[in-house]
């Protein structure tokens, strides 16, 4: 099965772009989406392409009612009925296919609607239309006060807002097989782990596999929810917004976070919070955080949007922030 997974590399400022033709990896689109959900299809913007949103077939209305003025009509002969056409196949409720998995139980993204007293308009800058629902709704759901503007800042930078963004470049492969041996013997199994080993980083948030499927487990244990799944669900969006709300709790309540760039220092490497603060790259991570919020055009000093202090002393467990952002978990039915 094709795959739809955008590769992705470094730029000279630092940002994960898409690849070039010629740099020995392929690109193929966006977040390809089928299927069709109890609101309406599942449908994915290619923001690295400008591509509009694809939608899936619809049908012409059906036909005309009848016009009788009384008058009897003349028989004409019947024509031959040409075939009928073959109806198009049902896609499966739920179902969306990215990175050559097709998964069951997948919720579409959220709307306006899902966090109606929320204010999606006010100090978003750039950030796409589409997204902010979303990171909106990680804020609430999370209980970090201002956290919703900071997700946003931290998906432009890991992923351009690329859902299905994967960099399996070989410094990230060798981080992901690294975290994964490195860890493997003080954590739970993994049901993928050599997969999540091999697979790097990826989607909305950077997340490097192995630990992405661990999300949770020092407060769930054996219920941590992604322990049996496979690397590629960090490409679903609600998913990594689950493992982005759980990593950014753990960073505030464990670390010394001096302001909201520290945040991001924290997400590069929780180290460079600790021997590391002070020193250059985690003097590099703070300015292209800064730099970074400039230009998405989100102002940090907004307090009517971005608190100083951001806290995570209402979180909900991570149980709770899981039932609410992504419900069932979605299992691959082919791929």
């Amino acid at each position: 099965m094709a795959s739809d997974v955008i590769d992705m590399q470094e730029n000279r400022d630092g940002v994960y772009v898409q690849r070039r033709d010629g740099s020995g990896l392929w690109v193929l689109g966006g977040l390809a989406a089928v299927g069709a959900l109890a609101a309406g299809a599942y449908f994915w913007k290619r923001r690295t392409t400008g591509a509009e949103v694809q939608e899936l077939p619809g049908t012409e209305p059906l036909g005309a009612g009848d016009s009788s003025d009384g008058v009897e009509p003349t028989p004409t002969p019947t024509p031959t009925p040409a075939p009928a056409p073959k109806p198009a196949p049902v896609p499966l409720s739920g179902t969306v296919t990215t990175g050559g998995v097709t998964w069951a139980n997948v919720r579409p993204l959220p709307k306006a609607a899902d966090v109606p007293s929320f204010d999606l308009t006010t100090n978003w800058g750039k950030t796409p239309g589409d997204l902010r629902p979303l990171f909106a709704l990680m804020e609430v759901i999370s209980g970090i006060e201002g956290a919703g503007r900071i997700f946003a800042i931290i998906a432009k930078r890991e992923a351009g807002f690329v859902a299905s963004a994967h960099n399996s470049s070989k410094h990230e492969t060798d981080a992901s097989r690294r975290a994964y041996k490195n860890a493997k013997g003080r954590n739970l199994p993994l049901t993928y782990g050599v997969e999540a080993g091999e697979f790097g980083s990826g989607g909305l948030f950077g997340a490097l596999a192995p630990y992405f499927l661990w999300t949770g487990v020092q407060e769930a244990k054996k219920n941590a929810p992604l322990l049996g799944s496979r690397p590629e669900i960090m490409f679903l969006p609600r998913v990594a917004a689950f493992g982005a709300c759980v990593y950014m709790q753990r960073v505030l309540d464990n670390y010394r976070i001096d302001d909201h760039a520290d945040i991001k220092v924290g997400w590069a490497s929780p180290s460079l919070l600790k021997g590391g603060r002070g020193g250059s790259t985690y003097q590099s991570v703070r300015t292209r955080f800064f730099s970074d919020a400039g230009k998405l055009g989100i102002e940090l000093e907004d307090r009517s949007t971005i608190p100083a202090d951001l806290s995570a002393k209402k979180w909900p467990g991570v149980l709770s922030v899981f039932q609410q952002l992504v419900g069932e978990l979605p299992e691959p039915v082919r791929g």
